[in-house]
């Protein structure tokens, strides 16, 4: 192959657009085809050649000549070469927004942990230009295919149900492509990267998975009595977890991190960090604040600790499940819309604060912290009302 310094450039009438024979004949003249590149010159004063394309193809001079200008634009307002920009790979980005995302103490490990084990092994060596649209419907549809759970070792003990194997839940596909869509914007706006992310919805042929994740399914009373017995004998740190959540509403990943000095005595409440990295002022009963210090943990320690590790849990001890199962609380037909989880005990909440009438939907909304009232509206419909006296109006015409 002729190497670059050995081809014969010449020059047209723009300033650094060039051109060279090809090897190969243009089909319509008969005569050697004609390459369009153009010269530059990067940060150091070192001289590049990058290739337009060929006469044969409908380039001229002035495609080359207009195509070095955005080009230089381009370098000259982000101070990356676009060249090797366009060699970033999506792996770059993912690892150098993870690393920032920790630092700024953002809620980035869980979703991390999801794109690692469905989507890394497929695209995490791909240029992020190389991240078309297709691409991005084929890996949505293929993620929406993919079984969860340990499927050998459910093999292996005959626990395996093939007509009924579990996939990834729509919000967990999302969750994913968020991930990696905050990884891209991020790069953009630090300019290690330029163009338009191809992960947008705005204006985008992009959409997310239409994931219907409203759990349906809280507990009773004699269910939330019988399940906080279960796991004070079987996992008492899970019991406080659990209890914690049902009297304050709090989220699971809000408890884990939760540490000596998020504990406001004086105030009556936490500090705890939600959804997106905030950090907040939340009021507790007493009782909780009594619970929590009875830990004495030091101030910068979890006060929820693995036992064996003395770190912070990243997900719900396993046990939870063992006891769900146990008081027969799991989903029959394994409906994750109704399964018992953690977050359960947020869930019921919300929805007994509902049904006793005693607050207003206003009220719930900013007891849950829900950014916006349609999230709250799930709960409406556990509202007291006089829907049954108005519907018997109809029987009582019948009868008279």
């Amino acid at each position: 192959m002729q190497s670059t310094t050995s081809r014969k450039y010449i020059k047209t009438k723009f300033e650094g657009v060039f051109c060279r024979e090809s090897a190969k004949r243009d089909p319509r003249t008969g005569k050697p085809d004609l390459i369009y590149a153009f010269w530059y010159a990067d940060h150091e004063g070192k001289g590049h050649w990058k290739t337009v394309g060929r006469h044969s193809k409908g380039i001229r001079p002035s495609t080359a000549r207009k195509e070095r200008a955005k080009f230089l634009a381009e370098f000259e307002a982000t101070g990356v070469n676009p060249i090797e920009r366009d060699k970033i790979t999506i792996g770059e980005i993912v690892d150098a927004y993870l690393a920032w995302g920790r630092s700024e103490g953002k809620y980035v490990d869980q979703h991390y942990s999801q794109y690692s084990a469905h989507l890394k092994a497929k695209i995490h060596a791909l240029p992020i230009v190389e991240l078309t649209p297709n691409l991005l419907s084929n890996l949505k549809a293929q993620l929406l295919k993919t079984p969860t759970g340990n499927t050998k070792r459910k093999k292996a003990t005959g626990n395996s149900n093939p007509g009924k194997r579990k996939t990834l839940a729509g919000q967990t596909v999302n969750n994913i492509f968020s991930f990696m869509r905050s990884a891209i914007n991020r790069a953009i706006a630090t300019g290690v990267w330029s163009g338009v992310n191809p992960l947008s919805t705005k204006g985008g042929t992009w959409k997310m998975v239409k994931a219907n994740n409203e759990r349906l399914r809280f507990l009773t009373r004699e269910e939330a009595k019988a399940l906080l017995d279960d796991l004070e004998k079987r996992h008492p740190q899970l019991h406080d977890m659990a209890l914690l959540s049902l009297r304050t509403g709090l989220r699971p990943t809000e408890i884990f991190k939760l540490r000596g000095q998020d504990v406001d005595a004086n105030a009556c409440g936490l500090y705890i960090i939600q959804k997106g990295g905030k950090r907040v002022f939340v009021r507790v009963p007493e009782d909780m604040i009594r619970m929590l210090q009875a830990y004495r943990r030091k101030p910068a320690e979890p006060i929820f600790q693995q036992p064996r590790k003395k770190v912070a849990f990243e997900k719900t001890p396993a046990c939870f499940q063992t006891a769900v199962r146990k008081l027969g609380l799991a989903s029959k037909d394994g409906d994750s819309l109704y399964a018992v989880t953690l977050h359960t005990m947020r869930h019921t909440f919300a929805s007994w604060l509902a049904q006793s009438g005693k607050v207003t939907l206003m009220e719930l909304q900013k007891l849950m912290r829900h950014k916006n009232i349609t999230m709250t509206m799930r709960y409406a419909h556990l509202f007291p009302g006089q829907e049954n006296e108005k519907l018997s109006i109809i029987r009582d015409i019948m009868a008279a």
